[in-house]
């Protein structure tokens, strides 16, 4: 049986998450849904979570009056998604006794992909309160896709961007090349780096040429070893690398600039997950100008075959 990294999220279903508003709230997630499932002839599934997130345990009537709410605003964004899908397209509803966090975990365990819309919260209310969108990426087993309001122009942009780091960026490289090749579009691996030193008496010291070129070679060995991993599997896709010295939250938003999206590959750490997510991630949701896929993190043991099997190639 194929293990869940090698299962092809082009084919399928897309969940969309709908929250309690109308469905002008949820636009830019329902625009990019309907584009995802033209491009895959996909299912879409349309799924509410009903129950909030801070509460005490409700009463039967209680959880039957969320969930026939729950109904009507799937009914209202089906409604909305409608004229932005083909004819034929297969839409499911599924308004759930669990909060929102819970059904969309839940359902990322069968789902190819999730889109969630990020709301648009004052940075106070962002201080105290914990992001569905966040710890839903944060937690699911399935590709997330986090998008804001205001990306929903995205037929101007093409190519995605993929980041890749020493010890992540193999699954979001698979997956990146599994939407490229559905989009029909050109893949950039990006791996931004910086080399600089903190002598014992404090302050920063810039590396000299020397240096500056050994880290260079290193991050283009990096980049070519996990790109060289993904690239015999869809040879269809156009497939540049690029290395980039500097701040990573910057170059990856200044390479993702005219694209379509950006895939980023989350934390390992499974304690910091059912908090939420990493700073660098939050920051690259916040202001990426596309949309932003956050994958589950690659295996270590697949990523070091990987950088194996390059190595011996290599050598032969």
């Amino acid at each position: 049986m194929a293990s869940r990294s090698s299962r092809d999220p082009a084919a399928e279903r897309i969940v969309v998450g709908i929250g309690d508003s109308d469905p002008s709230a949820y636009h830019a997630a329902l625009a990019l849904a309907a584009q995802m499932s033209r491009q895959r002839r996909s299912e879409l599934s349309l799924v509410h979570g009903c129950l909030p997130r801070f509460s005490r345990t409700p009463s039967d009537e209680l959880v039957e009056r969320d969930l026939a709410h729950g109904r009507e605003l799937l009914e209202e964004a089906k409604l909305a998604l409608l004229p932005m899908i083909d004819h034929g397209s297969r839409i499911g509803l599924a308004a759930v006794p669990l909060t929102a966090v819970d059904a969309l975990v839940r359902e990322s365990q069968t789902a190819g992909t999730l889109i969630v819309q990020r709301r648009d919260l004052s940075i106070l209310r962002r201080a105290l309160s914990s992001h569905t969108s966040h710890t839903v990426a944060a937690q699911a087993e399935c590709p997330v896709v986090v998008v804001r309001q205001d990306q929903t122009d995205t037929d101007s942009k093409r190519g995605i961007v993929v980041g890749v780091a020493p010890s992540s960026g193999f699954r979001a490289l698979e997956v990146g090349m599994v939407e490229a090749a559905a989009r029909k579009c050109a893949l950039t691996a990006v791996c931004v780096w910086d080399l600089r030193f903190s002598p014992t008496y404090g302050g920063w010291v810039d590396p000299d040429d020397e240096e500056l070129a050994e880290a260079t070679r290193w991050a283009d060995a990096l980049l070519a070893q996990a790109v060289a991993s993904v690239a015999k599997f869809r040879p269809c896709v156009e497939l540049r690398a690029r290395s980039v010295r500097g701040v990573i939250e910057d170059g990856l938003l200044q390479e993702c600039e005219n694209a379509e999206l950006l895939i980023v590959e989350r934390h390992r750490d499974a304690h910091l997950s059912s908090i939420g997510l990493g700073s660098l991630t939050r920051h690259l949701i916040d202001h990426a100008p596309c949309p932003v896929m956050i994958t589950p993190q690659s295996d270590a043991h697949d990523q070091l075959e990987a950088v194996a099997e390059h190595k011996t190639t290599a050598q032969s």
